[in-house]
């Protein structure tokens, strides 16, 4: 993550809480300035020794930045200051007063933090605001000093060859991985420049779309995934995958009509102990492949996508990426070669953060997320962009409502054609929401793809 990061794509998630209210910026601040205090990985900065392992020290402290505006700005609208992982923090944080109430902005390096850390820290930030305080203890003593093998596929060579017998049956994936042609996705229309593209410029602007899927549509999947042994995660992946390969074939490039449609999907590595570090980050990515004509059977999509995904997780292959990344740091050129690469690895990231604050104590009986005298009208939060992968997606569920938010590299990827391959991965969830998948197992070249 800190070898991706580029000016051109930046490797920051970024999110947006807008409440309805007068916003209470005292609290807010000095919550902010106690909370941090426990985030290490998010007030560190990264000194990158050559032939060697980035190493994580102590720096500066963030602050809250606070504005007003004369009108609440849309998705992307409010530009992003730059953030420097070699000098700290890795973090921004904003509260921007507007006429229909307040907005949150936060902007956060990936390699300090992933989209669940983030959530974890607003609500802490936010219960600390209303004078509550988190009901998990935190380990921030001692974080650093632990973040020598962070990045490692193991904490040592024993565990390292014990994982080695269930991680051979993702192995021969590897050679499809790099062998097969991925569809890319370039859209009809101009490419809208972009200031995140620009190295002088000391801030970026992201291209963000936003959209909501109706409750009843999602409860409607929910019961569909629930009756049928599936996941919810195996829809949102199967309607999202056929939306992108309708973006292709409208796209109309005829270098790309025989690739496959790669949907990349970040796993969680977690233990136990990584939940009770700050804005922990162990996070992998999974890569499921398919060819358009396989997105016309919308059942054996389905199928075929939850049986990959209990063979990933039986076998723990979420570990292949690491494991891929340790071998290519050790190989001349190390990462920094790998990164060099622009050819398209994945047509889009889509993740899934599932409900988030629903277990809260900023939430109401009603399932409102209260702030002091605020309430929560809406958020999103969106993953950062590769170059070669111009859309990555995220979705959660907050007091029954699903959103989705796209991150869109608008340098090559037109902002109207992702709109269009949002809307159709919001048309065939709702199509998914009448569908249950078949009962019997899909075929061994399907399981084989």
């Amino acid at each position: 993550m800190l070898v991706d990061d580029r000016p051109s794509h930046p490797m920051v998630i970024v999110a947006r809480l807008d409440f309805v209210g007068p916003a209470p910026v005292p609290a807010l601040a000095a919550a902010f300035d106690r909370v941090i205090r426990s985030e290490p990985l998010l007030t560190a900065r990264v000194v990158r020794p050559r032939f060697r392992r980035p190493r994580w020290l102590p720096g500066p402290m963030p602050v809250l930045h606070t504005s007003k505006l004369a009108s609440q700005p849309l998705p992307g609208d409010a530009p992003l200051r730059r953030l420097d992982p070699q000098h700290g923090p890795m973090i921004r944080a904003d509260v921007i007063e507007h006429p229909d109430g307040w907005s949150i902005v936060l902007a956060v390096h990936h390699a300090a933090c992933d989209g669940l850390g983030l959530v974890g820290f607003i609500e802490r930030w936010l219960l600390t605001a209303t004078g509550q305080e988190s009901r998990r203890p935190r380990q921030a003593d001692g974080v650093l000093a632990c973040l020598r093998g962070r990045g490692r596929v193991a904490g040592s060579w024993r565990s390292f060859l014990t994982m080695l017998p269930g991680l051979r049956v993702g192995l021969s994936g590897v050679r499809q991985f790099i062998a097969r042609r991925v569809v890319g996705l370039g859209g009809r229309g101009e490419a809208t420049p972009s200031t995140a593209s620009t190295p002088g410029q000391p801030e970026w602007r992201p291209e963000i779309l936003v959209a909501d899927i109706e409750a009843a549509t999602y409860a409607e999947i929910e019961a569909r995934a629930k009756a049928n042994g599936v996941m919810v995660n195996d829809i949102l992946a199967a309607a999202f995958i056929a939306a992108i390969a309708d973006a292709a074939d409208g796209a109309g490039d005829p270098a790309t009509g025989d690739g496959w449609v790669r949907l990349s999907v970040p796993t969680s590595l977690r233990t136990k102990s990584d939940y009770l570090l700050p804005a922990a980050n162990r996070v992998s990515m999974v890569f499921l492949d398919r060819q358009r004509e396989q997105c016309l059977d919308s059942r054996g999509l389905v199928a075929g996508i939850h049986d990959e995904m209990e063979l990933i997780r039986v076998h723990a292959l979420g570990h292949i990426l690491p494991m891929s990344l340790e071998v290519g740091r050790l190989a001349p050129g190390g990462l920094a070669r790998t990164a060099k690469n622009t050819k398209p690895q994945a047509t889009a990231v889509l993740s899934n953060l599932g409900r988030c604050f629903h277990r809260s104590r900023l939430a109401d009986d009603d399932g409102t997320i209260r702030v002091c005298e605020s309430h929560l009208k809406g958020w999103w939060i969106v993953p950062p962009v590769r170059p070669g992968t111009p859309l990555a997606v995220a979705t959660h569920e907050t007091t029954g409502v699903r959103t989705i938010a796209a991150h869109i590299d608008a340098l090559t990827f037109p902002t109207a054609a992702a709109a269009v391959t949002l809307a159709r991965f919001a048309e065939r969830l709702r199509d998914y929401a009448r569908l249950s998948p078949p009962t019997v197992p899909p075929s061994p070249e399907m399981m084989a793809s």
